[in-house]
């Protein structure tokens, strides 16, 4: 049996039917061709999320950076990158990243960001959020009297880059810049990507933070940036390193996530033009909306992990050494935990969906993507009377990420 591969052009553009097939079918699944193990059921996922020491980050997401385990997996990420900023792999592999780090390393580093992400830090930017949705949604308004309206363009995109900029400091005229970045680096995670290209974008990208990282140690401001040079834990802190990785991760995360939740979620009110009425009547309802649209079309589909030792599931024993691919949207989608999973219900309101992964890796940032998903809904619907799709949406070629690259809407103001 060999009917799927998350590479493949048709599993990127429509990878929910090859879900279906891989829950029923076979949960635990080997891509012979990238020598790749697939988990798709909630239980299994979820169980593979909380257990680190043989599900590990550091092996798992070190070959988005070009490390992990032995494997054709590993050399096909290679293939795509040439490294970040110019580093060896092995100079990558020894650098700590969130993201692909495991206890006890993963431990300190979450310590030493968190504060920046607490539930006040987090609470006292919804004034700014409305703020920035206005304008966007006003200007998106004006576009659509010209016929040029674009609800990715104009609004999904620019709204939580702007966030993350404002968090970090970043001055206005460098919000291009970041567009650039981090177009770049979620390139090597499609179908359509530049090695040389993405190089001197990173090369760019790591400099910039990195002279940032010295600006404010010299001259201290209130931003993110700031108070990492400042975190410190029993006299451990941060170093530079670290500090320019975790904006990286924050660049890429903190804007795709919710980039692709409200693209994904005004994807879905398109189709069903009654749930966006019925949450102009009802705007209580929003909350659940973000919700179960995490659960029905999560904006990040999968991770990778790699395995420290064989693990059997379900019968299957995974080897030594393997990487593993934990597929989120798929979970998500299992029968056996959410009844009707492919309807989009805003009665389901699923808070414990895994769109935001599980255990220690729990996406430092999801408070801030659902405030952030509220809000925007809240203004867009305040501010409009009506909005409709303008011709055909263009999907991301995305094996990672689920999202929209392009959304043209015809919009009337309220």
């Amino acid at each position: 049996m060999n009917f799927y591969n998350p590479m493949s052009p048709e599993a990127i553009a429509a990878p929910y039917p090859f879900y279906r097939r891989l829950l029923d079918e076979a949960p635990v699944y080997h891509v012979e061709e990238l020598d790749l193990w697939v988990l798709t059921r909630y239980d299994d996922v979820q169980a593979a999320l909380r257990d680190p020491a043989v599900f590990s980050s550091i092996s798992g997401m070190g070959m988005l950076m070009g490390g992990g385990p032995p494997g054709r997996m590993r050399d096909f990420m290679r293939s795509r990158q040439k490294g970040f900023a110019g580093l060896s792999f092995d100079e990558l592999a020894g650098m700590r990243m969130l993201i692909a780090s495991d206890p006890p390393d993963h431990t300190r580093l979450r310590r030493l960001v968190n504060k920046g992400f607490t539930p006040k830090a987090i609470g006292q930017l919804e004034g700014r959020i409305r703020q920035i949705a206005i304008h966007l949604v006003d200007e998106m308004i004006a576009a659509g009297t010209r016929g040029e309206a674009d609800f990715v363009a104009q609004f999904a995109y620019p709204l939580p880059v702007i966030v993350i900029a404002e968090m970090l400091g970043i001055p206005v005229e460098r919000r291009d810049d970041f567009k650039r970045w981090s177009d770049s680096v979620v390139g090597a995670l499609s179908g359509s990507f530049d090695g040389e290209r993405a190089q001197a974008q990173s090369i760019e990208m790591f400099m910039y933070f990195s002279q940032m990282l010295e600006e404010r140690r010299a001259y201290p401001q209130d931003d993110l940036i700031s108070m990492l040079t400042r975190s410190s834990e029993g006299g451990d802190s941060l170093n530079p390193a670290e500090i320019v990785l975790f904006c990286v991760l924050l660049l890429i995360a903190g804007n795709e996530t919710t980039t692709n939740l409200l693209s994904n979620g005004a994807q879905v009110m398109f189709e069903r033009p009654e749930l966006c009425q019925r949450l102009r009547a009802d705007p209580a309802l929003i909350p659940a909306a973000v919700e179960e649209t995490l659960r029905y079309d999560a904006p990040v589909q999968a991770l990778f992990r790699g395995t420290t030792r064989p693990v059997t599931i379900g019968g299957v024993t995974i080897p030594a050494d393997a990487a593993v691919q934990v597929v989120f949207g798929a979970a998500n989608r299992d029968p056996r935990h959410y009844p009707d999973p492919d309807t989009f219900s805003l009665e389901r309101n699923p808070t414990d969906h895994l769109a935001f992964g599980w255990g220690i890796h729990l996406c430092l940032g999801a408070p801030l993507a659902r405030l952030e998903a509220r809000v925007a809904t809240e203004v867009l619907l305040e501010r409009t009377r009506r909005i409709l799709p303008r011709g055909a949406p263009k999907r991301l070629d995305s094996f990672l990420l689920r999202g929209l690259e392009q959304m043209p809407v015809e919009i009337d103001a309220g």
